[in-house]
């Protein structure tokens, strides 16, 4: 059954897999056979991360594995939100790899930082913080919100039956390719905290680099904003879309 959903996505899917292939040739020109310093490293570290999630997170919704897909981005949300307060600080490695402050509750850190507004490490971390939440509160824990794409209810005279379903689908293909945009924008931000530090710190790509990836961006926007205006209201629509 795993199988069989990954090739429908694969027939239904040549738009995101399009996506999927300006993402990968962008990761690859930022990561591939790169020497970086000692006190870069983790950064690279971090950088890969966030790719491992993109390709785990894009097989679990070709999956219809929805609610995993976007635990995996929450996880890729954690890797690039820390990678901007060690670019910003560099010595603040130390304390992640010893799990001292600010780490030990990195999310609470932040979210005192943004509601005392004070200065943050990058532009998009309000965003990231944002996100971050919101995702953790239907694809990250057992939370009710996790169960609105597996449960299904059939009914009969006053019986009503509550399926749990091993997998989650879409209600239509636009809805289908909503989640699919929703998620690779996720991974547009995420990359992007990167930027600075490959483009002018490291000097591993062009700005143009940053250019692709913001237009990538603004394409996946446009998109998602069509295919949203084209669907009837939903009150369980996926909160992230």
């Amino acid at each position: 059954m795993e199988e069989q959903q990954v090739l429908v996505s694969l027939a239904k899917g040549r738009e995101e897999l399009g996506i999927l292939a300006r993402f990968e040739g962008l990761y690859k020109a930022a990561m591939s056979f790169k020497s970086s310093a000692q006190d870069d490293f983790v950064i690279f570290q971090l950088l890969t991360f966030t790719h491992y999630h993109f390709l785990f997170s894009t097989a679990c919704q070709m999956r219809c594995h929805l609610s995993e897909a976007f635990a995996s981005a929450r996880s890729a949300i954690d890797g690039a939100l820390i990678a901007a307060h060690i670019i910003h600080d560099r010595a603040a490695q130390v304390a992640y790899a010893k799990r001292e402050k600010p780490f030990d509750n990195f999310a609470r850190y932040l979210g005192n930082l943004i509601k005392d507004k004070k200065p943050l490490p990058h532009p998009l971390v309000p965003a990231l913080f944002k996100q971050h939440k919101l995702i953790s509160t239907f694809a990250s824990h057992a939370d009710i919100n996790s169960f609105v794409h597996r449960i299904t209810k059939t009914g009969q005279d006053d019986e009503v039956a509550m399926n749990v379903e091993y997998f989650q689908f879409a209600r239509d293909d636009t809805e289908r390719k909503i989640h699919a945009l929703t998620l690779f924008h996720t991974f547009v931000m995420t990359l992007d905290v990167f930027s600075e530090f490959l483009i002018v710190e490291q000097k591993v790509v062009p700005v143009q680099w940053q250019r692709e990836l913001h237009t990538l961006g603004q394409n996946i926007e446009r998109r998602a904003a069509e295919l949203k205006a084209s669907l009837p209201p939903n009150p369980d629509a996926t909160p992230a879309a």
